[in-house]
């Protein structure tokens, strides 16, 4: 069996991983530690985090383009999630994520040597049933909900794919 080399160079090492569950998971133990001023600053951050997160996805040789209208569609129901009565409800939150990460790639465009458009990840629905246990472990520390959090999130994400040309109607998944 063949084995795997090792990157001689900085660039190579750029295209071995395109999204990046590690640094989201580092950017959310951030966030979850920090003692942020209001609901809208954590929503804000979180969908931030997440944006950056997503601006690593390839599909093929071609990119997404997150624009900020991507950002708030995740950061709007976060932020409901977090401002209404139910605040602290795990299920509340966790659909919150299912939402609005099946909104943030709602139309989001693909650009480089292909181009087209997102197809929103199927996985996004699954993310409140998983999610919820999650946010019900009062007992949990801000790095493990942050790793169980951008476990999640990475798998519901990988199942987005994305139809592009050329050649006609190839549809990419997002690595």
């Amino acid at each position: 069996m063949p084995t795997r080399q090792e990157p001689q160079y900085p660039s190579e090492v750029e295209t071995l991983m395109a999204l990046n569950p590690v640094q989201l998971t580092q950017q959310l133990i951030t966030i979850f530690q920090a003692m942020l001023p209001s609901p809208g600053v954590v929503a804000s951050q979180l969908a931030n985090a997440y944006t950056a997160y997503a601006k690593g996805g390839q599909f093929g040789a071609s990119t997404p383009f997150i624009l900020p209208t991507n950002t708030a569609a995740l950061q709007g129901p976060l932020l409901a999630a977090l401002l209404v009565p139910a605040a602290g409800n795990p299920a509340t939150f966790a659909a919150a994520w299912a939402a609005g990460v099946a909104a943030f790639w709602a139309g989001v465009p693909i650009v480089g040597p292909q181009v087209g458009t997102v197809i929103p990840p199927i996985g996004a629905a699954a993310l409140s049933g998983v999610l919820i246990p999650v946010f019900s472990n009062i007992a949990s520390t801000a790095p493990l909900t942050a790793a169980l959090l951008a476990g999640a999130l990475h798998t519901a994400t990988l199942t987005t794919s994305s139809t592009v040309a050329p050649p006609p109607a190839t549809v990419l998944p997002i690595l």
